[in-house]
């Protein structure tokens, strides 16, 4: 069975927003490995994050994924073998993920619908995966909270947590001393915590209550962050399917708000 087939077989499966997608870009299957995903997002009427979102419900990490697999069975003559070293390479963080990682992610995700508000917090390096989820996340869910790097701030957030809010940190090698004290300081309140980081063994890990560990390496001087990214969209792709088509009525709720006053150029 051909991607064409196997695509069409899994339409009934979607949301009604992901099938309205799904039909556009299986008429035109030809023209995807030529289609940008902000092309496509505007061909289907649907957001770029919802192209993503749909792209993982078929199987693949993502759009680039996608246009490979497409290229390869439509191309077969033209795919160069750069190409499926590419899709190698984007599915390797989502294909080599263990069953207690999908299961920690799950367990985030299913907080985070549960939560009164969701606090995101990141020192140095880490303060963009936290902006990153603050922003993507508050796109569906009006309870996240994006902490500032301030000491004093963090103190009169952790002052008006309580046990039914969510603390979500953000550190990896070398941990910062900051975000070690403030999980050692949600503990002691008795707030929830997840940690986020490069290794189950990361100090301040043992005092978090969830830990989704992070492998990522480092190639030269700078370490490759890329690994962290992919597990925040997996932590919020798996929180927005819980909520289906609200999700996505949502989401384009925000773009077209984010339009309406041309925040888009």
């Amino acid at each position: 069975m051909g991607l064409h087939d196997d695509l069409k077989q899994q339409h009934a499966g979607l949301s009604r927003t992901l099938q309205k997608a799904s039909a556009v870009i299986i008429r035109g299957l030809a023209d995807i490995p030529f289609q940008s995903i902000r092309d496509l997002a505007t061909l289907t009427d649907v957001s770029p994050l919802s192209i993503i979102r749909l792209t993982r419900k078929w199987g693949f990490s993502g759009y680039p994924a996608f246009q490979t697999a497409v290229r390869a069975d439509l191309y077969p003559t033209a795919t160069k073998s750069s190409a499926a070293d590419d899709n190698v390479n984007s599915d390797t963080p989502k294909t080599h993920r263990s069953a207690k990682t999908q299961a920690q992610i799950y367990k985030v995700a299913a907080r985070i619908h549960t939560s009164r508000r969701v606090h995101i917090a990141g020192f140095r390096s880490a303060q963009a995966f936290a902006s990153y989820m603050s922003y993507m996340g508050r796109m569906v869910f009006d309870n996240f909270h994006l902490m500032t790097e301030s000491g004093l701030a963090s103190a009169q957030d952790l002052a008006q947590m309580s046990p039914a809010d969510t603390l979500i940190t953000f550190s990896t090698t070398p941990y910062s001393s900051e975000t070690v004290r403030l999980v050692q300081a949600a503990r002691s309140l008795n707030i929830p915590t997840v940690a986020i980081t490069d290794d189950i063994l990361s100090p301040y890990g043992d005092y978090a209550d969830l830990v989704i560990d992070v492998p990522i390496s480092k190639t030269k001087r700078l370490f490759e962050m890329a690994p962290m990214i992919s597990t925040i969209e997996d932590i919020l792709e798996t929180s927005f399917d819980m909520l289906g088509d609200d999700a996505d009525a949502r989401i384009a709720y925000f773009g077209s708000r984010i339009t309406a006053i041309k925040g888009y150029w």
